[in-house]
């Protein structure tokens, strides 16, 4: 018996000594009380770090670490607004090349804008290139000059090309904007007249009519004159708008280069002085240290922009700065950047939240240094100094950076390997310690430890961690977050709603599937609010249609409206298989598509179907539905079964398959081999969706898996592209969210919540002021109203919170804004 029992003691051992191997894990009241836990944050990540650089690598588990490294000139704050960050102010000017009116001067052109902009117009100069033409007005070709030998002719006068500056005025800490979109429009009401009306090629037709003789002045000759005239208008530049987004950086802010180990290194300079704020090294004695480095100047943000338009640099977000023609910097003033833009988009305000880089590390003469020294110079390669292109013998993802870089943010990679590199443990841990050389509000503790899990222990591993107070936060899954909404004497639960939403979607491009009447059938069978409930454990909130409901493009006054055929204007239901005739239909505004399979199978048969018994047929044939989803236990494979149970009711025939994720992903969905498929989606923040629903997208590789094509949607998202102003941009994807919704492409599922549960001991220190204006940092719960409410994840907020030895006892206003 007892060799029995040592079978199964000794192996469950073995077991709890591994777990506690990979993070030490003491009770909860030896672990609040460690004096070292009082100036760190602990956490957890699920995989290794591998490169720093935030241009080269698309890994999360990088992006965890050096979002503590690296800032960008704007962010998004913590309601997701976009607001200068390494700038004070950010201003959106315009400068614009167009074409005035032969009879225009430039003295009366300077009056016109500044009557109609008033100080937004700044300046107005000539450019080369201007427009003049003469034609043959019997063929409408061009002639080299106008003739003078009497022959008819028809000439466009000189039209002078203009360079127009606009700026709005700049305010510290917001964003600003003058770009004129509508300039041509707005130019044309003021001025009475089209200011491009001289290239119109009906008018120029009927001028070169008007020089013919009256027998050659037919219908057919104005047809072919115009069409020879359009030729040649076409090729006119009438407008050309180059928006900049004018930068004004902060000053004092430096980086911070480290760790270094060499003590010589720091000979001369003074260790840094929390008291004073002074000082040009912090760290160790006898270890690692780090030092105060050059100044973020516009140069760093010029290099950052060009590499990453530098084929050689290969970053794989190269493609979304494509449409930037060239950035600036000033001679008389290092603190102010340009980016300048070839086309109106305006979207492009999100890019530039991406982090700055280093100039003095990745300057051509310093890449080239770390090149020698790594062997790899022009002489080791055998190249000549020409030739070399130090980009393609030392790649980016080469370089020392990725291991060990430069900080400009709150934090700095620890070393725990000494000097070799990585500074972070594999499979173990990284640490990161309080930058003292942060340039805005800095950590008031010293450390945060990520503890690396390794899957194979599972979550369970990491969820004992944090019941015992060795982790802070903790990733609850849909399953456990009414259990620890219920333990809140220890914890709080804190719920995000993150930029992802789980849909069905339908193929549109399929014959049986592009009356929309069917699609709306088959979501009505669907009952949302249950798969909510049942699968997701009330862990998400409905949605109706396509964008993420954190976020303000998410219309939440659409209404789904809707003329029932089975009820009628008393709230009557007419009798299984019957419908109410036309006239005496109850309409009714839903805030969403309701679960009615009574009205489901009614639409059906409107579209053409027939019951033949509890079966739908369709052209002599049985409707089916080919029905694909993903292999293994998840919530998108038991939303596919559900569906699969519901269509079989309404008399469906369901061809369901599963197929493992690659698979399921290359030969069905991005294939379009599907009538319905069940996925997700997860992206960023701005409004840009014509990658998922622009008719140009409807075959590989682009995502409009749906195969959704409408001109209007087409139309407005084109649009809202050139619009700069938020409450349009607002207005505009409200637009374009009902118009989509209205088409039903997709089952509209739910967007699920991201909640992350915290040790009570951490408190997050608010800034406040005292009675005499002077600025205090108080504590608050974690629950308190402002973190509550905000939009961002708690990761936003993460050098605001502390550890404290004992659960501090909130009173009520203390969780109030």
């Amino acid at each position: 018996m007892w060799i029995k029992r040592s079978l199964v003691i000794v192996p469950l051992t073995l077991l709890l000594f591994l777990v506690q191997s990979v993070i030490w894990v003491p009770g909860n009241k030896a672990a609040s009380q460690n004096e070292s836990r009082q100036d760190r944050l602990v956490f957890y990540m699920g995989a290794n770090p591998e490169d720093m650089n935030p241009w080269k690598s698309t890994a999360t588990t990088d992006s965890t670490i050096s979002d503590y490294l690296f800032e960008g000139l704007v962010r998004y704050n913590h309601m997701y607004e976009i607001e200068p960050r390494l700038a004070h102010t950010a201003a959106v000017m315009e400068e614009l090349v167009t074409l005035l009116p032969s009879d225009m001067t430039l003295e009366a052109a300077q009056a016109a804008l500044k009557a109609e902009y008033g100080e937004t117009f700044k300046s107005l100069a000539e450019e080369k290139g201007e427009a003049t033409a003469a034609f043959d007005a019997k063929t409408g070709k061009l002639l080299a000059e106008t003739p003078n030998d009497g022959k008819p002719a028809v000439s466009v006068g000189a039209m002078k090309r203009v360079r127009i500056t606009f700026a709005p005025e700049l305010k510290r800490g917001s964003i600003t904007s003058a770009v004129q979109a509508d300039f041509d429009v707005r130019m044309a009401k003021r001025l009475g007249r089209g200011l491009y009306d001289e290239l119109d090629a009906a008018k120029l037709a009927k001028q070169a009519l008007e020089k013919l003789p009256e027998s050659e002045r037919t219908k057919e000759q104005e047809a072919a004159l115009n069409k020879e005239f359009q030729k040649w208008s076409a090729g006119i530049r009438t407008v050309e708008h180059f928006p900049i987004v004018d930068f004004h950086l902060h000053k004092g802010v430096r980086w911070t280069d480290g760790p270094y180990f060499d003590a010589g290194k720091r000979k001369g300079l003074n260790k840094f002085d929390p008291n004073t704020g002074k000082g040009d090294w912090f760290g160790e004695e006898s270890g690692p240290f780090w030092v105060r480095g050059p100044e973020l100047t516009s140069r760093d943000c010029k290099l950052t922009f060009d590499l990453l338009k530098d084929r050689d640099f290969a970053s794989p977000r190269a493609s979304s700065y494509e449409s930037i023609v060239e950035t600036r910097t000033f001679a008389d003033d290092p603190y102010r950047f340009q980016v300048v833009y070839g086309e109106l988009y305006s979207p492009a305000l999100s890019d530039l939240t991406g982090a700055v880089l280093p100039y003095h590390i990745w300057n051509d003469e310093a890449w080239k240094k770390e090149a020698l020294e790594k062997g790899r110079g022009p002489k080791d390669v055998g190249v000549s100094e020409e030739q070399y292109n130090v980009k393609r013998f030392l790649a980016a993802q080469e370089r020392d950076f990725r291991m060990r870089p430069s900080s400009m943010g709150p934090m700095v990679l620890e070393p725990l390997n000494g000097e070799t590199t990585p500074l972070w443990k594999l499979t173990y841990q990284v640490r990161l310690r309080k930058n003292e050389f942060y340039w805005s509000r800095k950590p008031e503790f010293q450390f945060i430890d990520y503890y690396i899990f390794d899957p194979a222990f599972g979550a369970e591993t990491v969820e004992f961690a944090f019941n015992t107070g060795s982790i802070d936060v903790y990733a609850a899954k849909a399953f456990q977050v009414r259990r620890y909404e219920q333990m809140d004497e220890s914890c709080y639960v804190l719920k995000r709603q993150p930029t992802s939403y789980e849909y069905m979607g339908f193929n549109c491009g399929k014959e049986h599937l592009k009356d929309k009447r069917v699609r709306l059938a088959l979501s009505m069978a669907i009952d949302v609010d249950s798969i909510i409930d049942k699968i997701v454990y009330g862990q998400g909130s409905r949605i109706t249609g396509p964008a993420y409901p954190v976020l303000p493009w998410y219309n939440r006054d659409y209404k789904f409206k809707h003329e029932w055929l089975t009820k009628n204007k008393k709230g009557e239901r007419a009798k299984p298989g019957e419908q109410f005739p036309e006239g005496e239909r109850m309409e009714e505004d839903l805030p969403a598509i309701p679960y009615d399979l009574q009205e489901a199978k009614a639409l059906l048969i409107s579209s053409g179907c027939k019951d033949d018994n509890g079966r739908l047929v369709k052209d002599g044939n049985p409707f089916k539905i080919m029905l694909v989803s993903t292999s293994g236990t998840s919530p998108r494979r038991d939303t596919a079964i559900l569906a699969k149970e519901q269509w079989a009711k309404l008399g469906v025939e369901v061809d369901y398959q599963e197929y493992e994720w690659n698979t399921y992903l290359s030969q069905y969905v991005r294939a379009r081999n599907f009538d319905v498929c069940v996925l997700g989606w997860s992206g960023g923040l701005d409004f840009d969706s014509r990658q998922l629903w622009h008719s140009s997208q409807v075959n590989p590789p682009g995502l409009n898996f749906a195969k959704y094509q409408n001109p209007k949607a087409d139309e407005l998202m084109e649009k809202i592209l050139t619009v700069y102003d938020p409450d349009e941009q607002k207005r505009i994807s409200h637009e374009i969210f009902k118009t989509i919704a209205q088409d039903y492409p997709y089952i509209f599922l739910y967007s699920p919540y991201s909640t992350s549960v915290l040790d009570k001991h951490i408190v997050w220190r608010m800034e406040g002021t005292d009675g005499k204006g002077n600025p205090t940092l108080e504590d608050r719960p974690i629950s308190h109203d402002f973190l509550r409410t905000a939009r961002a994840p708690i990761g936003y907020f993460m050098t605001e919170l502390l550890r404290r030895e004992n659960i501090p006892d909130f009173k009520g206003e203390q969780f109030k804004k």
